[in-house]
């Protein structure tokens, strides 16, 4: 527990008030304060990188019920991807904004990922009566203006969608940012940024903000290029206060939308929070490495980002990976800037119960502790992390810190390639090999050769071998391959030519070169001569040459042929047809021949698998040969497709103007051979507006797999034929009103304008004389036959008594006391009759505890009277009583003081959470006798303090009760029979014993052993050995073969009962004696020596 805290908390009463017109003007340079917010947005980006600190606000925002807007850490959702929702979260209503001190929020928004995406999201400052209920209407409200606006604020909304003539009649068809006042509808669009050319929902996240500067009482926002800022003149007026809360709130319309956002930076009453982990090893290497059983030292830097907030506390702890040992957690030490030094124990550290009194927004808390990595950790490159959170105001803010673990004794490393080297020249052997180690990190500069049978100037392959060791001495070598090359002329690879005349020759087809060293040198080979003319018949010659890499140079010349025998050509297309069709595989197929002319009849097909029947590909290979015996083949792909284009079924559709038209309903298609097409209908035209009358066409295509295309036009006619309206609305009145249905109610239509004298009705129950709840349809038709109908509820009211609301009250002695406070009044007719109440009986006396009553009476316009009686319990100031008793566990055991421990008070409660220890020497590691004392003081500063007793109990082990037995030959023997455990802690343990040896033939006289063992709940083993002596079996008598002289009787031995084995295993003498006389004595008796 830290032994001081200095806190000073300041709690502002918010002034309740009726709501007023506030007058507000915007500021009179909003782009310079545009520019300063915009400024203040970039550094707090800047330094959110060089803080770490993470925001995590579920435990602050207050989702509005009854929507589905979530949370979860900094990430907001405020509507669903859903039609007419609307949704919003305020902020903690025990921890209000004042606004007396400067406040900024930063987030990213998410509008949505269309066009048509609506309809938006506001950032709202609320002084509602509703508080944490409070939420407008959906659709173009926001969730802020409508029937249910938000009252007593201001607001900042980002309109992703226009509603002129209502919620936007300032503003033009744009996406737009404006501070406004909300209210019922056409509130004023004041600081108005429209988007030039750009939508909030283009399916991407965008940084926004929100300041508010306390001392020029100005609300600014900053959206990319966006700016804007409104000065309030009068917070009273505004806000009715200088205390409110915030959030945000949302809605969609028709058009379902995904809205949400993610809170990155927030500064509330000038606390802004920011922590900073440092992790150093053994060696002082802050985000170094750190290996199993190793030391590390954490350091963790908690300050404040602003500096106008008054004196605050945070909750502080931490959060550490499996990989390190938290009971080795040691020199904590916890300092704030000002020489302040505070006490931290393990337990508080690591459940989360430090507190940090920051006594000014200044002040700067560093905390160090020492912790050792497992000795198991494993494996090799874990990344071990260390998370610090601290939490102001239900605001998390984590930093995460991390070392990695590495394996002592792990062998360094050798980076060395093999190497290749011209004959003739000299290498740096040493050049581009490194070393490193996981401990020692670089140490290239320790490696040495160790071996080394590089000869220079002779070709060959040979071997270096590198060693390196590292500061643990352990050693690492490598060999590496040093290839020493020839310095031989590349070889050109090129082959005598044949060409026909008039055909393209290339003379670098099919010529190659290569080297020794260089490898494939193809691309190198240049044609230094070429004479050939391939229009003419005859012999000529191309020359190359190559050069490597060394200079060596090669040439090489071969011979080209030009011969006039042309080979014949078969000119065959590919085919595509339809199956079933007859297939003639010659038909369409030519050949010629630029010496025999037309070869068309020698023409032979050398394969054909096209199958008429089935839809494929196919493959048809002709062959032809000429008189000089030159043979030309050709192969042509035959595709067989099926020939039925797919079905568009489809039907004109008559909608009225507004109705929503879906193009893909109604539409089906489907194809001979796939089936159902219906997924792959595309739409090709769509020129339907839903909100003009007019006749419209929408062009659909599908496409089979066949590549068959079919195209349909559906004719869409919007008529404005509206229905006729009815306008009535539901009615209450007492019983005995003379009703008339008919006189409440008109109609009019838009073609038609008033038909309130076609109205019929339908149904009526209503008996106006009897009290109950009853219901009238009302319809009416126009001269387009469009029939309304409408129902509404009739309330038939009796005259009722009216109701005192008044409950039991507990008071403390000597208090001032007001009988009528919390006691109302109200009437079905009169309604609120609270003035009109008398106290006709009150007998309590407040300096007196007890029980009294007040009896309370009320009288209504008809004459009703209602009295009630209710009980005033006058309590008296005892002090508060600490619940507990003495304890005890055993030593090496975790012990918590609190653990059992309550305290109550008759006026507060149970008040446990206040318990203070004042006293506790208890060392739970050692066997003892200890007290601990504790304090509690109620609200009145009645104080009671209380000792209890607390033993720590060494860890005995447990004895086993067992003696030695002597058994009767033949008799049945049960080893657990009379055997009992214990133990100090556990107590009787009988039913844990186990017989772990037991050699024990009844029906064979002698000596055996039963070994006995048993464990307590601690592990601790204890075992016993006793002796059982099996006696010899009866003699049957049998007729004498030699007379001999009668036995005489062996006076029977007295057997006295063996001493338990002692616990410490020192075994009985007395005990072995007197068994082995018996044995003795049995042995002479009843033993027969085999012959």
């Amino acid at each position: 527990m830290i032994k001081k805290i200095g806190i000073a908390t300041t709690a502002l009463v918010m002034c309740a008030s009726l709501p007023l017109q506030t007058y507000v003007h915007a500021a009179k340079n909003p782009q310079a304060y545009s520019v300063k917010t915009e400024n203040r947005l970039k550094a707090l980006q800047a330094s959110k990188g060089t803080n770490n600190t993470l925001l995590d606000v579920t435990d602050y925002f207050s989702l509005v019920p009854e929507t589905d807007s979530s949370i979860s850490k900094n990430e907001v959702t405020i509507t669903p991807e859903e039609s007419w929702q609307r949704g919003g979260l305020w902020s903690d209503e025990n921890h209000k904004v004042d606004l007396t001190k400067n406040f900024h929020l930063s987030a990213e928004l998410f509008m949505g990922n269309s066009p048509e995406s609506a309809d938006g999201i506001a950032f709202v400052l609320q002084n509602d009566p509703r508080g944490k209920n409070a939420l407008g209407t959906s659709g173009g409200a926001l969730g802020i203006y409508g029937s249910d606006y938000i009252e007593n604020a201001l607001a900042v909304e980002l309109d992703s969608y226009s509603n002129p003539g209502g919620y936007d009649e300032d503003v033009s068809d744009k996406n737009h940012l404006a501070i406004t006042v909300p209210t019922v509808i056409g509130a004023k669009h004041n600081a108005l940024s429209e988007l030039d050319g750009e939508i909030f929902a283009d399916g991407q996240y965008h940084p926004v903000s929100f300041d508010w500067n306390a001392a020029t009482k100005t609300l600014s926002y900053s959206y990319g290029k966006y700016t804007g800022s409104y000065v309030v003149n009068d917070l009273q007026a505004t806000f009715g206060g200088t205390e409110v809360l915030f959030g945000f709130t949302g809605s969609t319309g028709v058009l379902p939308t995904l809205q949400k956002l993610k809170i990155n930076g927030l500064q509330i009453n000038g606390i802004s929070p920011q922590v900073k982990v440092k992790i150093s090893n053994e060696k002082g290497n802050d985000g170094g490495k750190a290996k199993p059983g190793e030391t590390i030292r954490v350091e963790d830097t908690i300050s404040n980002a602003t500096t106008d907030a008054t004196a605050f506390a945070m909750q502080y702890g931490v959060d550490l990976d499996s990989y390190f040992n938290i009971n080795t957690i040691s020199n904590i030490a916890l300092t704030r800037n000002d020489g302040e030094k505070y006490s931290v124990t393990r337990d508080q550290l690591l459940n989360h119960k430090v507190m940090l009194p920051f006594d000014n927004a200044s002040n700067t808390f560093t905390l160090t502790y020492d912790v050792t990595v497992n000795a198991s950790a494993a494996p090799e490159g874990t990344v071990m992390g260390i998370n610090s959170v601290g939490k102001v105001n239900g605001i998390k803010y984590t930093s995460n810190g991390s070392i990695e673990l590495v394996i002592p004794d792990a062998s360094p490393v050798i980076t060395a390639s093999d190497k290749t080297v011209k004959r003739g020249n000299v290498l740096d052997l040493k050049a581009g090999v490194t070393a490193s180690d996981v401990e020692d990190g670089d140490i290239t500069n320790k490696i040495t050769i160790i071996e080394n049978d590089v000869d220079f100037d002779k070709s060959g392959t040979y071997n270096v071998t590198y060693s390196v060791t590292d500061s643990d001495d352990n050693t690492t070598t490598k060999t590496i391959t040093v290839t020493v090359t020839s310095n031989d002329a590349p070889v050109i690879t090129a082959q005598d030519k044949s060409v026909k005349r008039g055909k393209t020759f290339s003379p670098l087809a099919g010529v190659s070169a290569n080297d020794s060293e260089d490898g494939d040198l193809t691309s190198k080979v240049e044609v230094t001569a070429n004479n050939v003319d391939t229009n003419k018949v005859g012999t000529y010659h191309v020359s190359y040459s190559v050069t490597d890499s060394d200079g060596n140079k090669t040439t090489k010349t071969i011979t080209v042929m030009v011969t006039s025998n042309n080979a014949p050509v078969i000119e065959a297309s590919d085919i595509v047809q339809y199956i079933h069709n007859i297939y003639d595989v010659k038909k369409g197929v030519t050949a010629s021949d630029t010496e025999d002319g037309d070869l068309t009849s020698k023409i032979i097909v050398t394969a054909n698998d096209v199958n008429t029947e089935k839809a494929g590909v196919y493959h048809v290979t002709y062959s032809v040969a000429d008189s000089d015996g030159n043979t030309t083949t050709k192969t042509i792909k035959v595709t067989n497709l099926t020939n039925d284009a797919p079905v568009i079924a489809t039907s004109d559709v008559y909608l009225k103007a507004g109705d929503t038209f879906n193009p893909p309903d109604g539409i089906t298609a489907s194809d001979l051979e796939d089936g159902d097409l219906t997924a792959s209908i595309k739409v090709v035209s769509n020129n339907v507006n839903m909100k003009s009358e007019g006749q419209y066409t929408v062009v659909y295509s599908v496409t089979d797999s066949d590549d068959n295309t079919t195209t349909v036009t559906r004719h869409i006619f919007v008529r404005t034929n509206d229905k006729p309206e009815i306008h009535v609305a539901n009615q209450t009145f007492k019983a005995g009103f003379a009703f008339d249905p008919m006189a409440i109610v008109s109609a009019s239509d838009l073609e038609d304008g008033d038909v309130t004298k076609d109205i019929k009705i339908t149904s009526n129950d209503v008996n106006p004389d009897v009290a109950g709840t009853y219901a009238i349809t009302y319809s009416v038709t126009d001269s387009d036959d469009n029939t309304t109908t409408k129902t509404i509820t009739v309330t038939v009211l009796t005259n009722e008594k009216p109701v005192i609301t008044a409950s039991d009250r507990t008071v403390k002695a000597h208090l001032d006391f007001d009988p009528m406070t919390g006691v109302s009044a109200s009437d079905l007719e009169d309604g609120n009759m609270s003035d009109n109440i008398k106290i006709i009986a009150n007998d309590v006396s407040i300096d007196v505890p007890g029980e009294y009553s007040i009896t309370y009476s009320i009288l209504d316009s008809d004459g009703n009277t209602t009295e009630k009686t209710i009980t005033i319990t006058v309590l008296s100031n005892d002090t508060p009583v600490i619940t507990g008793q003495d304890s005890s566990f055993k030593a090496g055991r975790t012990f918590d003081p609190m653990t059992g421990i309550t305290a109550n008070d008759t006026e507060d409660g149970d008040i446990t959470a206040n318990i203070e220890i004042v006293s506790n020497d208890v060392n739970p590691d050692i066997a003892g006798v200890y007290y601990i004392t504790y304090s509690i003081t109620d609200s009145d500063g009645n104080k009671t303090e209380q000792t209890y007793t607390v033993t720590a109990l060494t860890n005995e082990k447990p004895v086993i009760h067992a003696s030695d037995i002597t058994l009767a030959f033949g008799k049945a023997f049960d080893p657990m029979t009379g055997i009992t455990a214990e133990d100090l802690e556990d107590r009787d343990i009988t039913g844990n014993i186990q017989v772990i040896s037991n050699d024990v033939n009844p029906n064979v006289a002698g000596i055996y052993h039963v070994t006995y063992s048993v464990t307590d709940s601690d592990g601790n083993e204890t075992e016993v050995t006793i002796m059982v002596l099996v006696g010899a079996q009866p003699i049957v008598p049998v007729a004498p073969i030699i007379q001999v002289k009668p036995v005489t009787s062996v006076a029977p031995v007295e057997m006295k009962k063996t001493k338990a084995l002692p616990k410490t295993g020192d075994t009985d003498s007395a005990s072995t004696i007197l068994f082995g006389s018996l044995l003795t004595s049995l042995g002479v008796l009843f033993l027969r020596r085999k012959r």
